[in-house]
């Protein structure tokens, strides 16, 4: 009885840390992701300015 208990510990242990991780990983993600759209924006709003630049032409 005892060892299976110590198994069901070991397990619940095992998850939490695994959960951490996913959540850390979830996190960067998430930041990357944010980072990226920025970068679109940017990139969106220099393509609309070239735009405007040589439609005046």
């Amino acid at each position: 009885m005892y060892l299976g208990v110590f198994d069901l510990n070991q397990r619940l242990e095992q998850t939490r840390k695994m959960l951490r991780e996913k959540q850390h990983l979830k996190k960067l993600i998430e930041e990357d992701i944010q980072e990226l759209e920025k970068d679109v924006q940017a990139l969106e709003a220099m393509t609309n300015k070239e735009k405007y630049a040589t439609s005046g032409q």
